[in-house]
């Protein structure tokens, strides 16, 4: 599909509701700079339904740590029920999008939790001197071809994006349990400082 037709599909849709559901194929479209075309040209609180993998990742959450889901999606779920409908849930702001459309397991952040604690990095967490060697020793590690271990290869994640603790544990394959203790482990080694609460995490949000 040609990006200029899917503009103005896309902006054509925001006449007829103010949620929007896409194709794989719409999503394998939205490059930076089309994002930007459809945010400048959308009007209104528009909402896009999240793509499939991430759908079957909070699928995921649901069941692997419930009150997380909870606390992000109760409201729209309770909703859904009074209608007997699924067609609700699972719709963020298209402004959002950027994040949205990562493919490198990060998807929509984890980062605005209140009724739990949040566990969400980014490399402003990590303290300069004592994480500069973990994350130094495990990019080393990857350039030999060599296993890292959980807290290295999450000190490397966040080295490279900001992630929260259940994508991360989702893309690797990884236990919830065990990722938590990585992160604990960081921490007791004076390389990562984890802010719980919603409030103290704001500075560290940039999307």
């Amino acid at each position: 599909m040609n990006k200029s037709v899917f503009i103005s599909k896309f902006i054509k849709k925001t006449t007829k509701s103010n949620k929007i559901v896409l194709s794989e194929e719409e999503f394998a479209l939205l490059d930076e700079a089309t994002i930007n075309e459809i945010i400048n040209n959308s009007l209104g609180n528009l909402l896009v339904r999240l793509p499939e993998r991430e759908i079957r990742f909070f699928e995921w959450l649901k069941i692997n740590d419930p009150k997380v889901w909870d606390d992000l999606w109760s409201n729209a779920s309770e909703e859904d029920s009074e209608k007997n409908s699924d067609d609700d849930l699972y719709y963020v702001s298209v402004k959002l999008l950027p994040v949205v459309v990562n493919k490198d397991g990060r998807g929509l952040p984890i980062c605005d939790l209140q009724t739990t604690d949040n566990y969400f990095f980014s490399i402003d967490n990590m303290v300069d001197e004592e994480s500069k060697i973990i994350i130094e020793v495990a990019e080393e590690l990857c350039r030999q071809n060599k296993p890292l271990t959980i807290p290295q290869l999450l000190a490397f994640e966040i080295s490279f994006e900001p992630i929260d603790i259940w994508h991360f544990a989702y893309k690797h394959k990884i236990e919830l349990g065990v990722a938590k203790n990585a992160v604990e482990q960081l921490v007791n080694d004076g390389a990562l400082v984890h802010l719980k609460e919603y409030e103290y995490l704001i500075p560290f949000i940039h999307f």
